[in-house]
């Protein structure tokens, strides 16, 4: 399984969905917020698999970011997260990762103590959660590598794979 990861506006989406082609977009936003622009996009234009590229930080910390995940897959479907965070990306991709569950949630490491919370809908389909980790996609115990980069008319891409 490959991912290819886009940054481009929010216009561009349904056209970065069609130039991934053969593998799985993960899709950060440049003009406006990741996950609001993802769940406008209408279900019968979601042409590829989808995914975001969410960066958690202390105004938008990996809880908030669950939440997210959790809504836009409900609304348009969504396959994989990656999770960008200035420090300890795994941390918080495994609260994202737990909160995507039905819980109750309990856990507790570098960047949260959660005990006994629940983040409802649960995902009809599962969520691969990805931390952005040295350069190296990483997640349910698999670790994926930069294999190509480029830019096109939507802009700079990157592809990772094993």
């Amino acid at each position: 399984m490959d991912l290819v990861t886009r940054a481009t506006g929010a216009a561009d989406l349904a056209r970065a969905l069609v130039a991934t082609r053969d593998a799985v977009l993960v899709w950060r936003c440049t003009d406006a917020d990741t996950a609001v622009a993802a769940g406008a996009l209408a279900a019968d234009r979601r042409h590829r698999h989808l995914g975001l590229w969410l960066e958690v930080s202390g105004g938008y910390p990996a809880a908030l970011a669950a939440r997210d995940v959790k809504t836009v897959a409900a609304l348009v479907g969504l396959e994989h997260v990656v999770v960008e965070a200035g420090d300890h990306a795994l941390a918080h991709a495994a609260v994202v990762e737990a909160l995507l569950g039905d819980g109750p949630v309990e856990i507790a490491n570098e960047v949260a103590t959660i005990t006994g919370a629940f983040n409802r809908p649960v995902p009809k389909e599962p969520v691969r959660v990805w931390a952005s980790e040295g350069g190296r996609l990483v997640g349910g115990g698999r670790s994926l590598g930069l294999v190509a980069s480029g830019v096109d008319a939507l802009g700079e891409w990157r592809r990772y794979g094993a």
